[in-house]
């Protein structure tokens, strides 16, 4: 397995870019989540596209693109957060070299439909990324995250899962890959699909009833994502209207209790409103047996 580069840490007092790829940006979240950064001490750049909208988006394809790459050819800026997701960060790709950003490599911090940013960035760029909160969405509200540990340094912190939470036990280790299924799912046939060979698969999800997340799983599974998978992790999976998350654990118990490889529910990661921060990229171990497990990061995230 090769392991991606690791960004340079975010070290005390640094500029973080906030760049908009995917929807309209609420201006007063964002300016929540600003105030929360500029109060720990950071310095904040705005990407120039931030406040606008245009239908569903955060400005035309080409701003939305431009706005991120001011940001990421800056060598000021020490780190890119995502103000929030929703939809629109794949159809700005095709406008983005990554070259340019293998050239300029720093944090990408983001969630949800960040997950096919993170995916191009990754594979084209060669570079450890971040699922975790974003700035106008999850970093305004005041709760306890764990991005800023992450980001400078420290070890991810041990994960320790209940015993209900193992769905199939063994150990595995492997380099942590995925993010929110719906997009994983519509990934699948274009060049930042997620190969799972060798890979410990994370994945989360809101608001999706179970029927599709059966169908997103099934796709996964006959596009060939899952072959040699050596392990999965499932965070966050909101219910779907009408459903309960009872409805839904067994569901996934029924789905993967005869899976090769260990597979656990339960982290704390993806829609939440405290999620935690994950390394896309890096190496993970896996355990699971009947009394619980954990998910162990071995080291940095960082250089």
């Amino acid at each position: 397995m090769k392991e991606l580069q690791r960004p340079r840490r975010l070290r005390p007092g640094g500029r973080i870019g906030i760049a908009a790829v995917s929807g309209p940006v609420d201006p007063e979240r964002l300016a929540a989540g600003v105030r929360e950064l500029e109060g720990l001490g950071y310095t904040t750049v705005l990407a120039d596209n931030v406040a606008r909208r245009e239908g569903f988006l955060a400005g035309t394809d080409e701003e939305r693109a431009g706005g991120y790459r001011r940001l990421v050819t800056d060598d000021s800026i020490d780190a890119i957060f995502f103000a929030r997701g929703g939809y629109g960060a794949s159809r700005t790709l095709r406008l983005l070299d990554s070259a340019e950003i293998r050239a300029h490599p720093k944090i990408h911090l983001g969630g949800s439909d960040l997950t096919a940013f993170l995916a191009f960035v990754a594979k084209g760029a060669s570079l450890v990324t971040f699922h975790g909160p974003m700035v106008a969405v999850e970093m305004g509200r005041g709760g306890v995250l764990d991005w800023a540990e992450v980001l400078s340094g420290s070890a991810p912190a041990e994960h320790r899962i209940g015993p209900d939470d193992v769905i199939v036990s063994g150990s595995a280790e492997g380099l942590l890959a995925g993010g929110c299924l719906s997009v994983l799912g519509s990934l699948v046939g274009t060049p930042e699909a997620v190969d799972g060979k060798d890979r410990i698969l994370f994945w989360e999800d809101v608001a999706e009833p179970v029927y599709r997340l059966d169908r997103l799983l099934t796709q996964l599974e006959r596009s060939g994502t899952l072959d040699g998978l050596r392990g999965m992790v499932i965070g966050s999976v909101v219910p779907g209207r009408e459903e309960s998350s009872e409805a839904v654990r067994e569901y996934l118990r029924d789905r993967f209790r005869a899976a090769p490889f260990p597979v656990v529910t339960g982290v704390p990661a993806g829609h939440l409103a405290a999620p935690r921060t994950l390394p896309l990229g890096l190496p993970v171990a896996l355990t699971a047996d009947d009394g619980g497990g954990t998910l162990v990061f071995p080291g940095p995230a960082v250089s």
